[in-house]
């Protein structure tokens, strides 16, 4: 099979014969060593061609599924720069299909020294080879080339990429005569006329402004025939012929293309769908990508407005020497300009300012190395111990013989190691949030500081781990004049990081604070002014349980809580009257973060329920769920608080279903997988006899489009004899949600020995750091009928609840922390 295709185009052929779609022979390939063999079968499935193209990050190689038995393209990337920009790329492209003139990618895999990504092949002749036969095309020909692929690319823009190098030998011209990408690598020393100059500086700022001058640069040429000349040759000239020097062409076409090349660019337009506004070829439909573009690259954009008079110097500087004066009146302009554009579109973009600041706190949060809790090895350590025992004050109350307890002043946080607290908290610093909720709000410069409140412990573990652990926050409240309203923010003052903001309105106020600030706090969801108003038009009224009335709270994933209820009737610090009096239908809306230490369990693994609300593949699971959905029941609860449980869609689907979607389920897990654990179980010589199997498999839709995703396999063994054991494992990836311990009833058998190394396996750890949890079974055991009804264990990251059933009076579940937090939702 492997030596019957051509290794230059994949065509079946005899073997040693010469190609007859190609017109070539296999030993007409120049191959080079570092190059993988023709032939070479990857995964079992994907037979390697010869090089297409060869650059500094990856190499491209004609291939062949034999699986699916169809061409594609194999990228082959060193290991640097697969962790560096492949991997990336290849799982935002996964399985994207849609996106017109990008291939979508069809799988990827690693090895230890190289990262692979499989895409379509595009079948067509590159744009070098087909504008030799069409010389100086019409601006209409032109358009219908690129309208496509200029989609494509406002798209790949969208996921925070650009292509980076377009050119006429890496387009390809397809069979349906539209233009398409199929990713080029960065070429090898060598200087495309076709990158914009900021991509030949070491410090230039590219974005999607860099795809614009290289989109234009071929445009230019297709309608001329003439190549746009090399940037060293303009900034000796500083000029750009017109096209209409040479063709005929309408006026905002031209101007766009002179303004697509310009050499600065800032100068230039900031985003593929500018230009095609500027063309006359935008599609109102367009709008959310560029929306999603701000988002992104506006931070990088406005890198460039700081940079442009800078980098425009440097590059004329050897041309400009003997027109001094000129060049410093033609820098001093240019920096006018910069600094006056800069203010001007932060002032009259504010929104996407905030946004982009956002994107910013986002990807500094993501970034940050530091653990919340300090590890005896790590080189804060000392550091941090010290500062503790030097300026904090023992609290013996809450010390004792398993931890020291410190007390900390603000003013003493000077002399503190840089560290952070583990309160909870959102991705965006107090500056960025108070900024938004002012905009949003339209509180700017009504808002004055009524009150600070601040915390500050740390503590110390005296076991064998010696951790330390430390709590910030500093609690700031405003109140707004004459309006009745108060926020409240709280946030860690080591970084800045935001803990909780609470609003303090008329119920048609949270309403606005609800719809506006929540896609700002949680970039992930958003509620729909619909259900914000539902939300607080409900029943406040207090009974005889409730203070000051009912309080109402929604769980969103990723361990976001907002609180709604009726604030207190203390006086308002700031106003000195009663705000209630003021305002009888005053309510208060609470936001709280998550905790810092809830990350992805796993880089790079997506699961199921867990996307953006206004995605499409949020809607794609949607419309899946509802398709295959074996039975679907609506669950209503009025009464309750709990808003997430007062209206629940749940749909059961089959095994074969879930595992159709693929995406393993978003409970709350433990990362080793039920094989292995049942395996190990059998080495430690227990019985592990099964004795029934089964699924069951739901998603969980409430009305504020939270969905919990559960699919569960469960076994049931027998461990010794009158012991027993059920593993409740992921239906998809089979890791370990939960296991169940429980002995016969009547049977007086102890369960302690097995449920601590079963707690410690399940999270990769040691017998013998578990000494504190046998000590406690030990109680639990001995008071087994109390335990059952007040007793739980936080044993590391696991909690071991206890109970009775149908089958036993004495059960252990071991499940994560999480689940018994009542957060089953991975962020």
């Amino acid at each position: 099979m492997s030596r019957e295709r051509c290794v230059f185009c994949m065509e079946e052929i005899e073997e040693g014969a010469v190609c007859p779609a190609c017109r070539k022979g296999i030993w007409e390939y120049d191959w080079k060593e570092e190059w993988l063999e023709p032939y070479t079968i990857l995964k079992e499935k994907y037979l390697v061609g010869a090089v297409s193209m060869a650059g500094t990050d990856f190499v491209r190689y004609i291939g062949y599924d034999l699986i699916l038995e169809q061409k594609v393209w194999l990228r082959v990337y060193s290991k640097d720069s697969w962790k560096k920009t492949g991997e990336k790329e290849a799982r935002l492209l996964f399985g994207k299909y849609d996106f017109p003139g990008i291939p979508g990618v069809r799988d990827y895999f690693e090895s230890e020294e190289s990262g692979y990504m499989v895409t379509e092949y595009l079948a067509g002749q590159t744009l070098r080879n087909y504008c030799k036969k069409n010389v100086r095309m019409t601006q209409t020909k032109v358009e219908s080339l690129w309208l496509s692929l200029l989609e494509g690319l406002e798209q790949i823009h969208a996921l925070g990429m650009i292509a980076g190098n377009l050119s006429p030998d890496t387009l390809v011209v397809t069979e349906e005569g539209n233009l398409a990408a199929p990713g080029a690598p960065a070429p090898k020393g060598e200087r495309s006329r076709y990158l914009a100059p900021e991509q030949r500086e070491k410090e230039g700022v590219t974005g999607p402004w860099s795809d614009v001058y290289a989109v234009c640069a071929m445009w230019y040429e297709m309608l001329t025939g003439r190549p746009v000349p090399e940037t060293e040759e303009r900034e000796k000239t500083g000029r750009l012929k017109k096209p209409s020097r040479y063709i005929k062409i309408s006026a905002n076409v031209e101007e766009a293309l002179l303004q697509g090349l310009a050499m600065e660019p800032q100068r230039r337009f900031f985003s593929i769908q500018n230009m095609k506004e500027s063309m006359g070829l935008s599609e109102t439909s367009e709008d959310e990508w560029m929306g999603v573009t701000r988002h992104i690259w506006g931070t990088a954009w406005l890198e460039t407005a700081r940079s442009s008079g800078v980098s425009g110097k440097k590059r004329r500087r050897r041309y400009l020497l003997k027109r001094l004066v000129a060049a410093v009146v033609i820098l001093a302009v240019v920096c006018g300009i910069t600094v006056g554009g800069f203010w001007i579109y932060r002032e009259t973009h504010r929104e996407e300012m905030i946004l982009w600041q956002v994107k910013r706190d986002r990807n500094e949060y993501e970034d940050r190395t530091k653990e919340a809790v300090l590890a005896r090895e790590s080189s804060e350590y000392d550091k941090v111990l010290t500062f503790l025992e030097t300026y904090g004050e023992l609290d013996d109350v809450s010390s004792g013989d398993s931890q020291n307890y410190y007390e900390l002043k603000e003013e003493d946080m000077e002399h503190c190691p840089e560290f952070y607290g583990t309160e909870k908290g959102f991705y965006l610093d107090i500056h960025t949030a108070m900024e938004a909720l002012q905009y949003y709000m339209d509180l700017e410069e009504k808002l004055d500081l009524s009150a600070e409140y601040w915390r500050g412990a740390g503590s110390v573990n005296k076991n064998d781990e010696k951790e330390i652990t430390t709590y910030l926050s500093k609690t700031e409240e405003y109140y707004t004049r004459k309006t009745g309203e108060e926020v409240s923010v709280r946030y860690d003052p080591s970084d800045d990081q935001l803990q909780s903001i609470s609003f303090q309105g008329s119920r048609e106020r949270c309403v606005k604070f609800l719809e506006k600030m929540i896609p700002v706090l949680l970039s992930e969801s958003y509620l729909t002014k619909e259900e914000a108003e539902g939300m607080v038009n409900l029943d406040f009224q207090k009974d005889e349980t409730d203070l000051f009335g009912k309080m109402y709270s929604l769980t969103l994933p990723g361990g976001y809580e907002i609180l709604i209820s009726v604030p207190s009737e203390a006086m308002s610090s700031g106003q000195g009257e009663n705000t209630r009096q003021n305002n009888p239908d005053l309510l208060e809306v609470e936001i709280s973060g998550r905790s810092r230490d809830m990350r992805v369990l796993e880089e790079g693994v997506v699961y199921a329920g867990n996307y953006p609300r206004d995605s499409k593949r949020y809607q794609e699971f949607l419309t899946f769920v509802k398709e295959h959905a074996s039975s679907v029941e609506e669950i209503r609860d009025e009464e309750t608080t709990l808003l997430g449980s007062r209206q629940e869609t749940v749909y059961k689907l089959e095994k074969e279903d879930v595992e159709e979607w693929g995406e393993p389920c978003n409970f709350v897990r433990f990362l080793t997988d039920k094989d292995t654990f049942v395996s190990w179980m059998r080495n430690r010589g227990y019985e592990m006899k099964l004795l029934k199997e089964g699924d069951n498999n739901q998603v969980e839709v409430n009305g504020y489009g939270g969905i919990l995703t559960s699919f569960i396999h469960k076994e049931r063994y027998q461990v010794s004899e009158g012991v027993f054991l059920t593993v409740n494992s992921d239906t998809v990836n089979h890791q370990i949600l939960g296991v169940v311990i429980y002995r016969e009833k009547g049977s007086n058998v102890s369960l302690k020995e097995l449920a601590v190394c079963v707690t410690a396996f399940i999270q990769g750890k040691e017998e013998k750091e578990f000494s504190d949890t046998m000590e406690m079974l030990d109680e639990v055991e001995a008071d087994i009928e109390h335990a059952k009804s007040n007793t739980f264990i936080i044993s590391g990251e696991a909690t071991l609840m206890f109970s009775d059933s149908e089958d036993s009076d004495y059960e252990i579940t071991i499940v994560s922390q999480n689940v018994y937090e009542s957060n089953p939702y991975w962020p």
